[in-house]
């Protein structure tokens, strides 16, 4: 009996000391999983980037062991005023501005843009977008992503005191908050790859070196989500996060509504690729499935100009965008 004690005690002693061992090596392991090198891309066009840079690098800064550079991306902007505010931002500490010509397409572009810099990891915003939280950066170096080829922080919408009247009058700005719990962190944990947008974006560079975005899109739209679906095809984990930055800047809904009739052309050359990727293009099976097709096109061919009044109007309502989307696509 006393021998069969010992060895009980032992025993427990061994497993105790084993747990002890197994949660130091957690602790160590999320110590050693902070990125100490991080490039930050910045791409802009005819956009002054300067409160956004000043915001970045007052952050880096204040974050420990960390070594970063800031890179601006010019793609042959035009207006004299914003080159001008971008060039000077190269006077702060650690960054720089790159003037390039226009490219094609933002596929190209952004390929071009990952060219830039000296670190393996690349954190991409757009100038137009801010950190949603004062710790965006941190948030981004101790995500944990050492197995991962790309962390996506995902996107909110901030329409400050015009909230109302935004939601009101502002298509953009209607669709994405509405859409907003669509890019929840759980939604986007749930499907990794069918919620990529590469506005917000950290990647590792030699990943992109293998799997760029596909400079074949030459129209507005859908590069990013053809990036998702290559990167799930080259068996590339994607980390989604906590970590937004937020849409504060809407374009007028004729202009959105021309992004939009543009990117449906860019959905349509690529419906063979991107189905599954697409909620747009699992409607549009549906409605072939039930033979219900050609009624949404003849529909838009009738009162498509009517539905484009009122969407570009003072009142658009976004069932309305709904359906035009299906019958400017179906009619394609």
């Amino acid at each position: 009996m006393y021998y069969l004690r010992y060895h009980i005690i032992i025993f427990f002693t061994f497993a105790i000391y084993l747990s002890f061992m197994a949660l130091f090596n957690i602790c160590t392991t999320n110590k050693m999983k902070m990125i100490d090198k991080l490039t930050i891309l910045i791409p802009v066009y005819n956009d002054d980037a300067s409160s956004l840079v000043q915001a970045l690098v007052a952050e880096a800064r204040n974050v420990k062991g960390l070594d970063y550079e800031i890179i601006v991306f010019d793609d042959g902007s035009t207006d004299a005023r914003c080159i001008d505010a971008n060039h000077r931002l190269a006077l702060l500490p650690g960054c720089n501005y790159v003037s390039a010509p226009h490219h094609p397409c933002r596929a190209s572009m952004r390929n071009a843009m990952l060219r830039q810099g000296r670190y393996e990891w690349c954190l991409m915003i757009d100038a137009r977008l801010r950190p949603a939280n004062s710790d965006f950066i941190s948030r981004y170096v101790h995500a944990g992503a050492d197995d991962c080829g790309a962390v996506c922080g995902g996107v909110v919408v901030d329409g400050g005191k015009n909230a109302k009247k935004l939601y009101r009058e502002n298509l953009r700005f209607r669709y994405e908050k509405h859409a907003e719990s669509l890019h929840s962190i759980a939604i986007r944990q749930q499907h990794p790859y069918q919620s990529f947008r590469t506005t917000n974006i950290l990647l590792r560079r030699s990943v992109l070196q293998h799997t760029p975005y596909d400079e074949r899109i030459i129209g507005y739209g859908y590069e990013d989500v053809m990036l998702g679906r290559d990167l799930e095809h080259a068996g590339v984990k994607v980390l989604h996060i906590d970590n937004p930055v937020a849409y504060t800047s809407f374009e007028d809904n004729d202009r959105y509504l021309a992004k939009l009739d543009e990117a449906l052309h860019t959905l349509h050359c690529l419906n063979s690729k991107l189905y599954g990727y697409s909620p747009l293009l699992r409607t549009i099976e549906s409605l072939k499935r039930l033979h219900l097709l050609s009624l949404v096109k003849w529909f838009h061919l009738i009162f498509g100009k009517f539905e484009h009044r009122i969407l570009t109007g003072r009142h658009p309502k976004l069932f309305l965008l709904q359906l035009y989307k299906l019958g400017a696509y179906a009619t394609l």
